[in-house]
């Protein structure tokens, strides 16, 4: 047996994989071309324009760019008219954006389990969880897996919710033939790990133009965007995307539709791969009805063999770092981060599967499904660590492993 790369054996991945963001003298010349436009600032005729009514073309709808996602989150709440007093239902398995944003408005946000096929939003969990109080529904396209869009219509008009679909992971992907951003607010994240990385921007995708106009002056300090008066007719914020994030954004779209391809083709093949040489059934998802996968990360279950010797999660993603094939565990579930220790409403939600999922699931980047040796190289890595089992528990005691840093 070949020694795990942690114990000094030999790299699987013996370099990194290219990194993310990638730059590239097509995001220079961007770049150059924002700075010389002199429109430094989102003034109603730069690069951010640009990019809006690029969104409003690939949804249908109008798109209003911002400052961040989390941002988007708090805004696109505020102009579907969630405040204080109000319960808004939030997918357990998720950066804690997806809740903090509720809580900054004045909300409740309220933990709601997830499938255990694909860690996204259930709705009969979500059915179970309203009370008179739930106006909202958050439900997040996890890794790029779309959520259940029909479940969630369902959940939406037997209860009179809004719902805000957060797809920081995802741009094109679609349940049942249906592509996401369907619902009253769809919000983006340019993050420099994301799919359309501008090192930081983000987007809200609204159902009319009304509301559309709403959150644009809520983003530009209660004014409307270019006005240089002191008519600011909402109490705002300053949310707006710099131009120069948004030409990033903007010129790295031309070629997503490649991309997308070419990881939704790799994921297949490390599927087969792993189910043949390692485990069937390690990847979560995507699901039948997932017509369109963004894959944003690879989530891998932990193989039997390794829970089996009570190797954790935290020392698989280590292990396979050192193989040299990056990974993380996968968040826990938001209601038990330090900052909601005094929220009873969220701490006493029962959520099993979501937190299951933060026990067994390590998350590989999307991007190291751009190389055409990332299947070989995961099944290779993951089929070590398990050959490996006991020597990994062995490390694992020496070391008493921290968890790895999460996705």
């Amino acid at each position: 047996m070949v020694p795990l790369a942690l114990c000094g054996g030999p790299h699987v991945r013996p370099r990194p994989y290219a990194p993310w963001p990638s730059p590239s003298a097509a995001t220079r010349k961007v770049l150059v071309a924002a700075h010389d436009s002199g429109s430094w600032w989102q003034d109603g005729a730069s690069a951010a324009e640009e990019l809006e009514t690029w969104l409003a073309g690939e949804f249908g709808r109008p798109a209003v760019a911002v400052s961040n996602g989390t941002a988007a989150l708090e805004l696109a709440l505020v102009a579907l008219g969630i405040g204080r007093g109000d319960e808004v239902l939030v997918a357990a398995t998720t950066f804690i954006s997806s809740a903090t944003a509720v809580s900054r408005v004045g909300a409740q946000p309220v933990p709601v389990d997830v499938t255990p096929d694909s860690l996204t939003l259930d709705p009969e969990a979500a059915a179970a969880a309203v009370t008179s109080r739930t106006r909202a529904v958050i439900c997040v396209h996890l890794a790029g897996h779309p959520a259940d869009l029909t479940g969630i219509r369902r959940l939406a008009e037997r209860h009179h919710l809004a719902v805000v679909e957060d797809a920081a992971h995802a741009l094109t992907a679609a349940w049942d033939g249906t592509r996401i951003g369907i619902f009253d607010a769809t919000v983006l994240s340019f993050q420099a790990a994301k799919l359309l990385p501008g090192g930081d921007g983000g987007a809200v995708i609204l159902r009319d133009a009304d509301t559309a106009r709403q959150v644009r002056m809520l983003a530009n300090c209660g004014r409307e965007r270019g006005s240089g008066s002191y008519d600011h007719a909402l109490i705002g914020t300053n949310a707006r995307i710099h131009p120069f994030a948004a030409a990033l954004v903007r010129e790295q779209a031309r070629w997503y539709p490649q991309a997308q391809q070419t990881r939704a083709h790799h994921h297949q093949v490390l599927d087969g791969a792993l189910a043949e040489q390692v485990e069937k059934e390690l990847l979560v998802g995507p699901v039948q009805q997932a017509t369109v996968h963004d894959h944003y990360a690879i989530l891998l279950r932990a193989p039997g063999r390794l829970a089996e010797q009570g190797v954790t999660v935290g020392t698989l993603a280590t292990a396979l770092s050192a193989e040299g094939v990056p990974a993380k565990v996968l968040f826990p579930p938001w209601q038990s981060a330090p900052a909601y220790r005094d929220d009873d409403r969220a701490r006493s939600a029962h959520t099993p599967r979501a937190a299951q999922a933060a026990l067994g699931t390590v998350a590989v980047p999307h991007h190291v499904l751009l190389d055409p040796h990332a299947p070989e190289q995961i099944t290779a890595a993951v089929a070590k660590a398990v050959a490996g089992a006991d020597d990994l528990a062995a490390w694992q005691d020496q070391h008493q492993a921290a968890p790895a840093g999460r996705a």
